[in-house]
């Protein structure tokens, strides 16, 4: 079978009742190679000198813009950590101030006279005398494991008469 009829019917879901014209067989080379050395040379070609300046000028500029890169970055780092340094003074100057603000207020919180005068302005005054009560020593006991004992309470208010 040639070339045409195997690829005609490897597709033949494609190509059937088709009217398509045929594939033309290009088994051979579209080109030829002709063996042979050039005489005279068309081509200019720059002096090594030359190719090697450029070399170093390429070299040059490609140390040149990594430098560049680098300072670059370097410099939006710093503007960063400026930036970051500046909010944080202002927030401690922010704090301080807080602080200070506080200080103030608990000092004139603490004010013997100014709580005199919060107490009169609620109506209350100090007393015309004062008393003091002394206690008796507490006659509640407990046992060793620290629970409340009864008769040891009850011994206790016997004792004391």
């Amino acid at each position: 079978m040639s070339r045409t009829n195997a690829y005609r019917a490897s597709r033949s879901g494609y190509l059937y009742g088709s009217s398509a014209p045929a594939v033309p067989d290009r088994s051979g080379a579209d080109f030829e190679v002709i063996p042979g050395r050039r005489e005279n040379s068309d081509v200019v070609t720059l002096p090594s000198s030359v190719m090697g300046i450029a070399k170093v000028i390429v070299a040059a500029a490609l140390v040149i813009a990594t430098l560049c890169c680098i300072r670059v970055g370097l410099t939006a780092a710093s503007v960063t950590s400026s930036i970051a340094a500046d909010d944080l003074s202002a927030k401690i100057e922010n704090a301080r101030s807080y602080g200070s603000d506080l200080e103030v207020q608990q000092s004139r919180l603490s004010n013997s006279t100014h709580i005199r005068v919060e107490a009169a302005s609620l109506g209350m005054a100090p007393p015309l005398s004062t008393e003091a009560v002394v206690l008796a020593p507490d006659i509640v006991a407990t046992d060793a494991q620290g629970n409340l004992s009864l008769s040891a309470s009850i011994a206790a208010i016997a004792n004391q008469g």
